[in-house]
């Protein structure tokens, strides 16, 4: 399972609440790989006159800042960024919807991760219709920042079904973060359980022995494959847990503890109505922590 050399990261820097710290972390990953960071912003002007028809933001003793205003702004953060870092430090300015805008800029420069900031409140059901887009239509992993970046990540927990995209979201989180602790995990569904008792003649005690050390082994393997492929040496364990998917993720996240939850996008149907029940949101929405999605 190779993945491609990490040579341009692109983040969502649209400086609204949230973006600054997607625009450290992604930093943070430009650095560690010696990759171009390029700072994206869409200029939505249907939002925008919609947004001015309901708020007179002059006569609330604020400042409507133009187009070229907010084009000037992301270069100066841009060339900011570049003299600090010492790094190539690009900006994309484009009329659009944001989303729309950073897959297609994703897909143009064959970025390696797109980094944006998670949008809702954490006590708000549910996620901005942006990150829904993106997560739909990029063609490459999204990191969804709910954090500022203190510093690397130190742990990035991986779940892992043992299906091909599971698989593929272990080998991007060695890539992208091969300075943290990383750990595969397997969640054994009790439900799940409970359907192979009843095609089952062992008893249930070892029959769940069973089926968690059968897990084990191949994420043993697959463990060991990754080592294998990978450029760096990286520091890799393998866990086992009973319970719904979510939760299983969720709980491993909090008591390990992990600073990065990384999970694979399974099917089409990444949409509003069909995302919101997902084990992807339900890990975004309730974990607490970053999320790395990867399709």
């Amino acid at each position: 399972m190779s993945v491609p050399p990490i040579r341009r990261v692109i983040v969502a820097a649209d400086f609204s609440p949230g973006a600054s710290a997607a625009v450290e972390r992604a930093l943070l990953i430009a650095r560690a790989h010696g990759a171009c960071l390029e700072l994206v912003q869409a200029f939505d002007s249907s939002a925008w006159q919609s947004l001015l028809s309901i708020l007179d933001l002059r006569r609330l003793g604020g400042e409507v800042p133009s187009e070229n205003a907010l084009r000037q702004r992301l270069d100066a953060l841009g060339a900011t960024l570049a003299q600090r870092e010492r790094l190539v430090v690009e900006t994309h300015f484009a009329a659009g919807a944001p989303a729309a805008v950073l897959a297609a800029r994703a897909r143009a420069m064959k970025a390696a991760v797109v980094v944006l900031a998670r949008r809702a409140e954490p006590g708000a059901p549910g996620a901005s219709s942006t990150l829904l887009r993106v997560l739909r239509d990029a063609p490459c992993p999204v990191l969804v920042v709910r954090h500022g970046a203190a510093g690397p990540y130190e742990r990035v927990l991986s779940a892992i079904d043992l299906r091909e995209v599971a698989q593929r979201a272990a080998a991007h989180a060695l890539a992208l973060f091969p300075q943290a602790r990383h750990r595969l995990l397997y969640v054994v569904d009790p439900q799940w359980e409970q359907i192979v008792r009843h095609e089952s003649k062992q008893p249930l005690g070892e029959l769940i022995g069973t089926l968690h050390a059968q897990a084990q082994h191949k994420l043993d393997a697959l463990a060991a494959e990754l080592r294998a492929g990978s450029a760096a040496a990286v520091e890799l364990d393998t866990a086992v847990a009973e319970a719904t998917a979510a939760l299983g993720i969720i709980g491993q996240a909090a008591t390990w503890p992990a600073d990065c939850v990384v999970i694979g996008r399974h099917g089409q149907g990444l949409v509003a109505d069909t995302l919101l029940g997902s084990t992807a949101l339900d890990v975004i929405h309730h974990s607490g922590r970053d999320v790395l999605v990867v399709s």
